[in-house]
């Protein structure tokens, strides 16, 4: 029996990967297709077929807007903030301050994120950060470009660049790095992040029931998901 078919963000993918691999799903294990929040948003609003997905607050109101998640299903999941994450071993100044962030950024020697032309929610946000800064072009020469935030992090684990930017929950839990700190004020970005149901949809009640049922709910606080909105 099917378990239907699951976009999920990648912001939550090390939850859902933990809850398939301990068995805590509920009903037959679905599909699970991981993505940026924008490549995720702009497959269903082409038009791709799904039961459930994950998106950010933002794009899933798009969405459902559109009639392509049924509005009654959407749940809250969980907050989280953009971070860096260093690799073990590297001692590095805390980010709590817009001073500090600039002091990590300038000590880095490569410097891994989510490519933002793909739509990471963190990629695009710290393309951002760095242009307000002023500080874009040399921060540019020195990054590695990835199509997921996790797998930016990843680059920082293996000891390929000395620090990565991503989601908080892409990086708490994660052998060889350490989660330095959230991005300070101005700088900071708290995302929303929630689960819905396609319209009609017989599978999506087992696969929201398990991300926003107790186990789910375990599995994202285990890599750093707040509850309640920022």
């Amino acid at each position: 029996m099917s378990g239907g078919v699951f976009l999920a963000a990648g912001a939550v993918k090390t939850a859902v990967e933990s809850l398939l691999a301990a068995g805590r799903w509920i009903g037959a294990q679905p599909q699970v297709s991981f993505g940026t929040v924008g490549a995720l948003r702009d497959r269903i609003l082409a038009g791709e077929a799904f039961d459930a997905t994950v998106l950010s607050a933002e794009a899933m109101a798009l969405v459902a807007g559109r009639g392509l998640v049924e509005p009654a299903s959407v749940t809250a999941l969980g907050t989280t903030g953009i971070g860096l994450a260093v690799r073990d071993g590297l001692d590095l100044p805390p980010i709590d301050t817009e001073q500090g962030l600039r002091a990590v950024l300038g000590q880095a020697t490569r410097i891994a994120w989510a490519d933002p032309s793909g739509g990471a929610t963190a990629g695009r946000h710290f393309a951002a950060v760095i242009d307000r800064l002023g500080i874009a072009d040399a921060i540019r020469s020195r990054s590695m470009l990835f199509a997921f935030g996790v797998e930016a992090v990843a680059a920082c684990e293996r000891g390929e660049a000395d620090v990565a930017v991503s989601q908080a929950t892409e990086i708490v839990g994660r052998p060889g790095v350490r989660l330095l700190g959230l991005f300070p004020a101005p700088h900071a970005l708290a995302t929303v992040y929630a689960a819905a149901a396609r319209p009609g949809s017989g599978a999506a009640a087992d696969i929201i029931a398990t991300v926003a049922g107790p186990a789910g709910r375990d599995a994202l606080a285990a890599i750093g998901f707040t509850t309640g909105e920022p």
